[in-house]
């Protein structure tokens, strides 16, 4: 699903028929005895995080940070953590962590600059260690990923999943009590070798108050989909892949159209939000309105890891007295990005002017509305996205300390529903901005040449299947030397669907090299209504094609699709794994296989209807211009993200075409585009894969 670009590449085999089947197999690449090392590091130091380290090879380098100066790229920046941890006044080990503090942005940035500007791996290594058992936790967590994600010498180290490392931020509060109470008067729980004694079911069971302006039934009904903890990570691992505090030339976020890719990936999550709301009888979302009392409340049931809540919002909720002040700063701020897209320009501090009717403007107003460091006078146009999610937090940026609430964490955004209504405001901005921009001409949305004839699809189906995942973080490891046999598991009921091909014929005068983009979205009456319905199309898959003369023939297998990856392995068997390619025992193979950088393969249908659920796909072909860009980096597509590497996209087509623009319907349907209906059925009782 295209909420955010894998870095993965696709192998073309032409057959001699013109029978194309596309492949992302790769030549096996495997570990060697240095990355497997990094790979094992990472897996003990995530351990248990809230415990001192119980490794006796770390425990050393707990003490003291290294302070030799040449060990460091920048030792300005790093002079500045030493002075101001030393002072005492750094977030206390046990205290919760959220990004939306400014002292404590301010101190994720210092620390993340300290491990980023050690010079080589032995330095990254020892400081790591320190930070580990001396600074906060959820800092250390927060700091530690930004490295291993942008740091050149760590690309392709596999973390493991968010959801393992610390599962308080994805299942509820039972879950956590049931494991800590099984561990006190089960001897047998926890440990591998009895399976069915380690096992704690998770429920989803989140409390909504009716909120009739958005939906027709309670939002409990999302629950499985919003709660779902795939999808929870995708959220939380593409915000740590571009930052709104890191950019520029240093980490070369821009080379990935971060601007245009942010708010692009925000409309593909409530387009697909929107897909499973269609699929539950309900009604689309609708933007928030800030007027007081805000009906929808939202009661987690999360708590941190020392037992406190997350801090909730009551129904009807209103805001205090002394906040009101930062909601005119707010739409303030609205107001300021409204007049300059009407004016069409953005004047710059020089006083030249930034062209806002060029699509390839995106970008610049991508930033500029998400307020990240590639964009320009935020002091102007101001931190609108952080200022909204705090007041409806009832939190304040310069807080000494804070309560954080769901919004308040990029693990537990998505689970509350005002998000969506809150960035389904955003994005009327981001609209607006397409409003003004010319409707796609013939020649840009056709191909000469090219007819799509046929796309034929196997059933659709959508059930529910158990998953487990590891949350032995929960309780503290007996001993480094049982790490292999203490496991405990939380399972769920997830939304999942079976796998799926079609097989599209094409006609085609061309030869050559071409792009097939896939969408997926709801089935409406009339045509002239896509106009209305776009919005809710969600990108499921684009990759690179090869045409003969005459016919082609095209299978594509769902578990191929370029923007979704699949389930990871759990915490215990990649730590396997790892260790029996370290000792030598088996070869540690190097892929996409554990990617955090996609969206969840299980959810890119949504739930069907027993009766089957009408809905289309859409197809576009369109020809495929090379690009060439200068990475930063060496960049193995075969198991790298590369994120900052400029390299992320097949072609240089603004994200969403041809359905970003306001479609002029003269022209609008080439030969090169097929719309086709299919029927999603929903079957609770057939499960695959069940534990």
């Amino acid at each position: 699903m295209k909420l955010i670009i894998l870095a993965a590449a696709i192998s073309l085999a032409v057959l001699a028929s013109g029978s194309y089947v596309p492949s992302t197999k790769y030549e096996a690449k495997y570990a060697d005895k240095d990355f497997l090392f990094k790979q094992k590091f990472f897996f003990e130091v995530l351990r248990n995080i809230h415990l001192p380290l119980k490794y006796e090879e770390y425990i050393p380098y707990t003490k003291t940070w290294v302070s030799d100066q040449s060990k460091y790229t920048d030792f300005t920046q790093v002079t500045e953590f030493f002075d101001w941890f030393k002072t005492g006044s750094f977030l206390e080990k046990g205290e919760i962590f959220t990004i939306y503090n400014e002292l404590y942005l301010r101190q994720t940035y210092a620390l993340f600059s300290f491990l980023y500007n050690s010079a080589d791996w032995d330095t990254y290594y020892k400081n790591l260690i320190w930070a580990r058992d001396n600074v906060n936790e959820g800092m250390f967590i927060y700091a530690m990923h930004l490295t291993v994600m942008h740091r050149p010498d760590l690309q392709g180290i596999v973390l493991p999943a968010i959801y393992e490392i610390y599962p308080y931020y994805f299942f509820n509060t039972d879950v956590i009590r049931s494991i800590n109470y099984k561990k006190l008067y089960d001897p047998k729980f926890g440990f591998y070798g009895n399976g069915k004694f380690n096992v704690v079911y998770a429920n989803y069971t989140a409390s909504y108050p009716m909120d009739y302006y958005n939906n027709f039934y309670s939002e409990e009904y999302l629950t499985y989909y919003t709660e779902d903890i795939g999808l929870n990570s995708f959220y939380y691992y593409f915000m740590m892949d571009y930052p709104f505090f890191l950019g520029g030339d240093k980490f070369g976020l821009m080379k990935d159209r971060r601007g245009e890719l942010y708010w692009y990936m925000h409309q593909m999550l409530l387009a697909r939000y929107n897909l499973e709301r269609m699929s539950n009888y309900m009604g689309t979302v609708k933007p928030l309105v800030w007027r007081f009392p805000l009906k929808t409340g939202y009661f987690s049931l999360l708590s941190y890891w020392n037992g406190m809540p997350f801090k909730s919002r009551d129904n009807n909720y209103m805001i205090s007295d002394e906040f009101y002040y930062k909601l005119d700063w707010i739409n303030s701020w609205e107001m300021k990005i409204r007049k300059i897209i009407e004016d069409g320009y953005y004047v710059m501090e020089d006083g030249s002017r930034i062209n806002l009717r060029l699509p390839e403007s995106i970008n610049f107003f991508g930033n500029l509305l998400n307020s990240n460091v590639d964009g320009v006078d935020a002091s102007y146009m101001g931190y609108i996205e952080v200022f909204s999610r705090l007041l409806l937090s009832g939190n304040d940026y310069n807080a000494y300390k804070v309560w954080p609430s769901a919004l308040m964490q990029f693990e537990t955004s998505l689970r509350d529903p005002v998000f969506y209504q809150l960035y389904e405001r955003f994005m009327d901005l981001y609209y607006y901005f397409k409003r003004f921009l010319p409707s796609y001409t013939y020649d840009e949305l056709n191909f000469n040449g090219v007819i799509i004839k046929d796309v034929t699809f196997d059933k659709l189906q959508t059930y529910f299947d158990f998953f487990d995942s590891d949350v032995s973080n929960v309780l503290p490891m007996p001993s480094t030397d049982k790490y292999f046999d203490y496991t405990v598991f939380a399972r769920q009921r997830r939304l999942n669907h079976k796998p799926f091909s079609y097989t599209m014929n094409v006609m085609s005068e061309y030869t050559g090299k071409a792009v097939i983009r896939m969408f997926l979205g709801p089935k409406f009456d009339r045509f002239f209504d896509l106009q209305f319905y776009k919005k809710y199309f969600v990108e499921l898959d684009q990759y690179l094609v090869d045409f003969t003369a005459g016919k082609n023939t095209f299978v594509r297998n769902s578990r191929d699709f370029y923007w979704s990856v699949k389930d990871r392995t759990m915490y215990s068997d990649l730590y396997k794994k790892i260790m029996l390619g370290f000792n030598g025992q088996e070869k540690f193979v190097l892929d996409m296989s554990e990617a955090h950088c996609g969206f969840p393969d299980r959810l890119i249908l949504p739930k069907g209807w027993t009766s089957g659920m009408p809905m289309q796909f859409y197809f576009i072909i369109t020809p495929y211009t090379a690009q060439s860009y200068e990475s930063g980096y060496t960049y193995d597509k075969s198991f790298m993200c590369g994120v900052g590497s400029g390299m992320r996209y097949y072609d240089s087509l603004p994200m969403g075409y041809p359905f970003d623009r306001v479609i002029n319907f003269t022209y609008f349907y080439t030969k090169n585009m097929y719309f086709k209906d299919v029927v999603i059925y929903h079957n609770d009782e057939f499960k695959m894969n069940q534990t």
